[in-house]
């Protein structure tokens, strides 16, 4: 259940599982999380998932977060016994947000507690790839902070199946593992499902127009781009070296690093580029064992 996710309003399901949601809005402490992802996985529909879920609760505040001199005012706000949760969304911003900015949202959430007692406060950042130096501080451990990292990730089949049975579409097994299948559990793609679904009615064509984004170059080159691994050289370095050594064969993290940082030449760049392409759910895992994720793999190789 912990690891299944809630529906929106529109039966779409969010894309935070129930365990990463607790974490985020906290258990009447003072906290600070920060949200990484991609549009492959759902990060720009985090804080809207956030307030259609929290925001009906009595007790809970949600303040709007537009501009950093609010942000600072409401680190520091509230009333006694109020929960709040201060979402500052660096994804959807209409301007690019400097790197240097986010990390300061970082250090101010640290310093900056609530004055009047008893306010317990959660502040998420949510943050994509344009913010990759806080997501190495984070993933690696670099350097220290109170704030710890919310990974976004892809549907396992379970959750798949969970919330296809609750919405009642593609309810029979052999659709549910197609559905797996051709969107690779990518919220990106599960959503497109679920939008088709409601617009033709027909769970086989659906299924249908899914499989031509194994053939389609526009289609390939979105998932490829909307999932991160060409938002920084290294990455798209470190994932060609791994598609070069491994193509669809097992490996494990260690294997990983090295294959990587013999194609960079850098063992510790190439540690941390296995740790962000981790991140950015690249890989399926059965146990210790890795795999590149079949449908992006796919979809690389049109685009290349």
């Amino acid at each position: 259940m912990q690891e299944g996710r809630p529906e929106l309003p529109d039966g779409q399901p969010a894309p935070l599982t129930n365990t990463q949601l607790d974490d985020l809005l906290g258990e009447r402490s003072s906290r600070t999380r920060v949200v990484l992802g991609t549009s492959a996985t759902g990060v720009t529909d985090i804080a809207r998932t956030l307030r259609t879920i929290a925001g009906p609760i009595d007790g809970w505040t949600l303040p709007p977060v537009g501009k950093p001199s609010v942000y600072k005012q409401e680190l520091t706000g509230g009333r006694p016994r109020e929960r709040r949760v201060v979402i500052s969304d660096f994804v959807n911003y209409r301007d690019p947000v400097r790197p240097e900015t986010c990390r300061e949202a970082v250090d101010l959430a640290e310093t900056l507690l609530p004055v009047t007692p008893g306010v317990t406060r959660a502040v998420v950042l949510v943050t994509d790839t344009t913010q990759l130096a806080l997501w190495r501080t984070l993933l690696m451990g670099t350097e220290p902070t109170s704030a710890a990292p919310v990974v976004l990730r892809r549907h396992d089949r379970r959750s798949l199946r969970g919330w296809a049975q609750r919405v009642n579409m593609f309810h029979t097994e052999d659709r549910l593992d197609r559905l797996h299948e051709l969107t690779g559990g990518w919220p990106f793609l599960v959503s497109r499902a679920h939008l088709l679904h409601g617009e033709l009615g027909d769970p086989a064509e659906v299924l249908r127009r899914l499989a031509n984004l194994r053939t389609d170059r526009v289609e390939a080159r979105a998932l490829a781009e909307a999932a991160g691994v060409y938002a920084d050289p290294l990455l798209a370095a470190g994932y060609r070296a791994l598609d070069d050594e491994f193509k669809d064969g097992p490996f494990d993290l260690e294997g990983a690093v090295t294959a990587v940082a013999l194609k960079i030449e850098d063992e510790d760049e190439g540690r941390w580029i296995v740790n962000c392409l981790d991140a950015l759910q690249v890989f399926d895992r059965e146990d210790t064992q890795l795999h590149l994720e079949p449908l992006l793999r796919q979809c690389v190789a049109l685009r290349m």
